[in-house]
């Protein structure tokens, strides 16, 4: 029961965030029940930090200090506290003014000044405060207060102070902005790879539930960790012997008696509990649960879960699982086998991510029959804290990762996602299989939304941001044998060099099928030809500036010379590939040789047996290549719009209330009876796992079932919308059978990217139907519909958060 005059406690503003370094760390509105926990915070700080703070000494609170600081009413006063492993360490808040502004203060414990904090804070402040309708901060701080100042300009606001006697007036507008939300992101980004890079890297790991018997999970785990070499500390918990397989033993994580960087657990669901209270004492900062029965046992094993995870969080610690594989790091300075996997992979330059624990080792078999080798791997589980996202943010910095490859069964959250794979796919390709559209089963144990786009959608969505998306395992591994070991494609041409002229005719043929197209015609020449002869060809095909990208088959004769005089010549590319910026990548198709052959780590290039599967993986990095040589795609800030506010009262609107709107809301349309051809349909929709997509297709019954549409994140730049427009294959027949006009073009953009941008125009806006656009006619540059629709609900899924979280 709330107090009279309490607003209910706002359980929506707790969150889970990460500092600087990667630590975690509670955030809730502080309550009544917080008095005793406050004063020893303050009995913590500094005589400086509490001066900077009350302006004056103060070395305790008193009962009227604790009432005033823990009784708000999460409205007018509101108040967050930080906690690590239960300890306060930070607290802001903001008190209404009554003019739309509000006053905000944090204070942070000294010896966590520094790690980003007060960022944090702040960036929560902002978002309750926005949430309640205020517009302002405003604040006092004493000039000499550096930190508070600075934590101020570089959120990214646009700061004014002024001088007030001995004080500084600090007042901005909370309305984010691109530079703060960017701000927001980097942070987010740091932390979040800083938090891995501990787990990848660990100095001391140690195993609870090691056991003496062969074959058992416990003692597979320690052995994987000795035979990989391990080049840490290592430890084994075990109640009653002092030494398993040369390892040392103690009874409790608590014995250890030093830092320990990870701990693996495998003991029963019912005593990881207790393993985690024992990990909170021993300052433990990550677990690797490789034990099952949580969200993969069913509803209790979910709650379970649920719990695990809050527990793990409030205790300062990163999971990764539960029923999770384990993770490995093939650096010689750190070779780290934490999981089930009994033999190390090559050491290479990709990195691989699965939840699927029995898949994953299964397709590390395959990597290393294909030669491919991992910087670093994880099998996350459940996934219930560590995702992908927080491995792409890790990948993005780490040096020895030029590759990234994802094996997921389900996207949390899509949003970030998408944002994170944008980004990190201008600088290295990122490759993903299928992870399935509507009506997909989800394993046990994870517990996300599901979307209600088909995969066509889905695919559409994520190769927007630049991910490769393949459908199988297979074509994973053939995607990737080409990327890591191949510069990417100049261009779209293709240049064939062949022995044998059936297979160079039917490349020919798979290559129409493609996005690239044949430069000139096939270089063929007889089985016996010697090898410089494909090595001149190679040359020649290198040097034509059409060529993006060269193919080499190559038959066997059956007379004499085995592959490995060709192989020889097409390695040295390879090689030298390695060895130097630029280039072209060189594909082999080779004819009698078996589509999985270990080579080991030296640079080779990439050969394949068949044909469909080179054209697939070579197409997959012709389209990315292009992908990124376009310019960057400018995505709009959902916190950044040029469309007026909007109120509007619940409900479904149509007709011309609808279209009258739209147009208040910047939509430049019209609702008419006219227009000859099919017209376009463009809708901006709410999916539960997506958020708001915008969808642009014609508006015909049979281009619906054949699903010819385009699916984008909302909002989309109008340059962005463009590409939508030129991506539906039936557009002519939106537009009368003519080929559309650069302004009529532009006009349709236009009015895609406004839609899509309705989401940040203040109104609750769910969805926005506009059906048979077209050219008004005797109107120039004027657009109309026949049916216009606008559903007002409040949102359930917020386009980007304005606040970071775990």
């Amino acid at each position: 029961m709330s107090e009279p005059g309490v607003d209910p406690y706002p359980a929506a503003w707790e969150a889970d965030v990460l500092l600087r370094d990667g630590h975690p760390v509670h955030l809730r509105p502080i309550t009544p029940a917080d008095g005793d926990t406050l004063r020893t915070f303050h009995e913590s700080l500094s005589n400086r930090t509490v001066y900077f703070r009350f302006f004056s000494a103060k070395p305790a609170l008193t009962d009227a200090d604790v009432k005033y600081f823990t009784s708000v009413d999460h409205v007018q006063r509101v108040a967050l506290i930080a906690l690590d492993a239960g300890t306060m360490v930070g607290v802001g808040r903001f008190d209404a003014l009554g003019d739309g502004s509000a006053e905000v203060a944090f204070v942070i414990r000294d010896d966590v000044q520094g790690l980003g904090l007060g960022s944090v804070l702040l960036e929560h402040l902002v978002a309750a405060a926005r949430e309640l309708g205020l517009q302002r901060f405003v604040a006092e701080v004493l000039p000499e207060n550096t930190r508070m100042l600075a934590t101020f300009r570089e959120a990214g606001f646009e700061i004014t102070q002024r001088r007030e006697e001995d004080v500084l007036a600090v007042s901005f507008d909370i309305e984010p902005t691109r530079t703060s939300i960017a701000v927001m992101e980097a942070r987010e980004h740091r932390a979040e790879a800083r938090s891995v890079h501990r787990l990848l890297h660990p100095s001391r790991v140690a195993v609870v539930g090691a056991s003496r018997s062969p074959g058992g999970l416990g003692h597979t785990l320690l052995r994987n960790l000795v035979d990989g070499g391990f080049t840490g500390d290592l430890v084994a918990v075990h109640p009653e012997v002092e030494e398993i397989a040369g390892v040392r033993c103690v009874r409790s994580l608590t014995e250890v008696g030093e830092t320990i960087d990870l701990a693996v657990v495998v003991v029963p669901a019912e005593r990881v509990a207790a393993v985690i209270e024992d990990a909170e004492q021993a300052k433990v900062h990550g677990l690797v649960v490789i034990s099952g029965g949580f969200g993969d046992a069913g509803d209790e094993g979910l709650r379970m879960q649920s719990e695990l995870v809050a527990h793990v969080h409030r205790t300062g610690m990163r999971l990764v699982g539960p029923n999770a594989l384990g993770l490995m790091n093939t650096d010689p300075a750190v070779r780290l086998n934490a999981s089930l996997v009994p033999a190390m992979p090559l050491s290479g330059r990709i990195g691989f991510f699965s939840q699927s624990g029995a898949l994953g080792g299964s397709i590390l078999g395959r990597f290393r029959r294909r030669g491919l080798g991992l910087s670093s791997f994880v099998s996350a589980g459940n996934r219930a804290d560590i995702s992908g996202n927080d491995l792409l943010q890790y990948w993005e910095e780490d040096a020895d990762t030029d590759l990234v490859l994802l094996h997921l069964e389900t996207i949390g959250n899509a949003r970030k996602f998408a944002r994170i794979v944008h980004r990190l796919s201008r600088t290295k390709p990122v490759v993903m299989v299928r992870a399935g559209g509507a009506g997909q089963r989800h394993p046990l144990g994870h517990a996300v939304r599901s979307t209600r786009l088909g995969q066509d959608a889905v695919d559409d969505i994520l190769g927007d941001c630049g991910l490769i998306v393949v459908e199988s395992i297979h074509h994973l591994l053939d995607v990737a044998q080409v990327a890591a070991s191949q510069p990417l494609p100049t261009g779209s041409g293709l240049a064939i060099v062949s022995n044998s002229d059936a297979l160079a005719v039917m490349a020919a043929n798979a290559c129409e099928r493609t996005s690239m197209h044949l430069v000139g015609e096939p270089v063929t020449f007889a089985r016996q030809e010697s090898p410089e002869a494909y090595e001149h060809a190679i040359d020649a095909a290198m040097a034509d500036p059409d060529v993006g990208s060269v193919l080499a088959i190559f038959v066997p004769p059956i007379e004499h010379r085995s592959a490995d005089e060709i192989r020889a010549v097409l390695d040295r590319y390879a090689v030298g590939a390695a060895e130097a910026s630029g280039g072209k990548p060189l594909v082999a198709l080779m004819v009698g040789e078996p589509g999985e052959r270990s080579r080991g780590p030296r640079p080779v290039t990439p050969s394949f047996s068949d044909v469909e599967d080179a054209f697939h993986a070579l197409d997959a990095v012709t389209r990315y290549a292009a992908w990124r040589r376009s310019p960057a795609s400018e995505r709009p800030s959902v916190v950044e719009t040029d469309l007026p506010a909007l109120e509007l009262s619940p409900g479904v609107i149509t007709g011309e209330p609808a279209a009258a709107a739209c147009r208040a809301m910047g939509l430049e349309v019209s609702l008419t009876n006219e227009g000859d051809g099919p017209g376009l349909r463009i809708r901006l929709a709410e999916d539960p796992l997506f958020g708001p997509v915008i969808i642009v297709g014609v508006d015909d019954p049979v281009a619906e079932v054949l699903d010819d549409r385009a699916y984008r994140l909302a909002p989309v730049t109008q340059d962005g919308a463009r590409t939508m427009l030129r991506s539906v294959a039936a557009l002519t027949v939106a537009m009368d059978h003519a080929d559309p006009s650069e302004e009529a073009l532009d006009r349709l953009a236009a009015l895609v990217s406004a839609t899509s941008r309705v989401v940040t125009a203040g109104a609750d806006v769910g969805e926005v139907d506009i059906r048979h656009v077209h050219q008004r006619s005797g109107a120039e540059g004027s657009l109309g519909a026949t049916d216009i629709s606008v559903v007002v609900s409040p949102s359930s899924i917020a386009p980007e958060p304005t606040a970071r979280r775990m």
